[in-house]
């Protein structure tokens, strides 16, 4: 790996962090429990500019590196895990197997990452009743999702191609 992709990588993990952290701050008082994602911005960013094993390190090291700073490694660490994980199979899906737009890859990595937590809930609290959370959270996720892919499209669009990692410029050949 070269040392501009390091870098470049270990800021989007510190820039995910951040983010992941900062809004933890944001009140969502209508549907408890649920994010914005924000730091899905910087992971949907890596996966379109960088390609998938830089999507995958920034991904694993954000939910990593935020247990340690914040929660630990309690239940808030295994909803995250659980909702990554079943993220990170969808996006992959949609994004190389389905040939989907960033925007139908953003959604379908939201909705999948709130299906994950509530699949790691279920497993970790013992209790199916959960998964009527997902009438409210599915369509706040898919929502939020459009609107990171817009952002994401934006941000990919505007910034060199001279960045871009070589797998990604030999795809584009």
């Amino acid at each position: 790996m070269k040392t501009r992709r390091l870098v470049s990588l270990a800021l989007l993990v510190a820039l995910s962090v951040s983010l992941h952290y900062v809004e933890g701050f944001i009140p969502m008082p209508m549907v408890p429990g649920y994010h914005l994602g924000l730091s899905n911005l910087v992971n949907l960013f890596a996966l379109y500019y960088y390609g998938i094993p830089s999507y995958l390190f920034v991904v694993i090291a954000r939910v990593f590196l935020s247990a340690l700073i914040t929660s630990g490694f309690g239940p808030s660490f295994f909803l995250s895990l659980g909702g990554s994980l079943l993220s990170i199979i969808a996006t992959i899906a949609i994004s190389r197997l389905v040939r989907g737009s960033i925007y139908s890859t953003s959604a379908f990595s939201a909705l999948f990452h709130s299906v994950g937590q509530l699949v790691a809930y279920a497993l970790f609290f013992q209790t199916p009743f959960i998964f009527v959370y997902l009438a409210f959270l599915g369509p706040l996720s898919i929502v939020t999702g459009l609107v990171i892919a817009f952002l994401d499209h934006f941000l990919v669009k505007r910034l060199p191609k001279s960045y871009r990692s070589e797998e990604k410029k030999r795809r584009k050949a």
